[in-house]
């Protein structure tokens, strides 16, 4: 059974639009996962009633919850930071267009004419724990970069490539 695509593509008449999307479950999901650190600080801190402070016990007990917290906070700044975003390719009026969305930065838009865009490239993001992921890059005659959201699938965004490529009439190199 094949998997549905992490990019999805939408290609009606003389547009075509690459999704990078950032779904409101996901950032719900982010933001319940936030709560869940939360117990740790409330079970060593406020459930115990601590009548020292100045004491061992109660320094680890506070690190552990400061740690709890920090986790919390980078759980929150995933759900309301996470962009999503789409790349459309226009023949009718000639233009690309790169639109950036996210909660605490609304919405950022980016058009370059069509013949402006030099190249079309993979572009290969290694982590430090786990495999590497890829992105479409689309690159401006004036050095700008545009990328679409990754995906664990070189292949996905290999064959992307070829049909951002083959849509504006760019010879296709495997």
């Amino acid at each position: 059974m094949a998997s549905s695509p992490e990019l999805p593509v939408v290609e009606s008449g003389d547009t075509l639009e690459i999704e990078s999307p950032m779904p409101v479950g996901k950032r719900l999901v982010f933001l319940l996962l936030a709560l869940v650190p939360l117990y740790a600080p409330y079970d060593l801190l406020f459930r115990v009633r601590w009548t020292d402070f100045l004491n061992v016990p109660f320094l680890f007990a506070a690190l552990i919850s400061l740690g709890a917290v920090a986790l919390s906070g980078f759980l929150v700044w995933a759900a309301v930071a996470g962009i999503q975003s789409q790349m459309r390719f226009d023949r009718d009026w000639g233009r690309f267009t790169h639109t950036a969305w996210a909660p605490v930065m609304g919405t950022r838009t980016a058009t370059c004419p069509l013949d402006a865009i030099a190249a079309l490239e993979v572009e290969k993001h290694d982590w430090s724990e786990g495999r590497p992921t890829y992105s479409l890059k689309v690159v401006t005659m004036n050095q700008r970069t545009f990328q679409t959201g990754s995906s664990w699938s070189r292949e996905e965004v290999e064959a992307l490539r070829q049909r951002v490529s083959a849509f504006l009439g760019w010879p296709v190199k495997s």
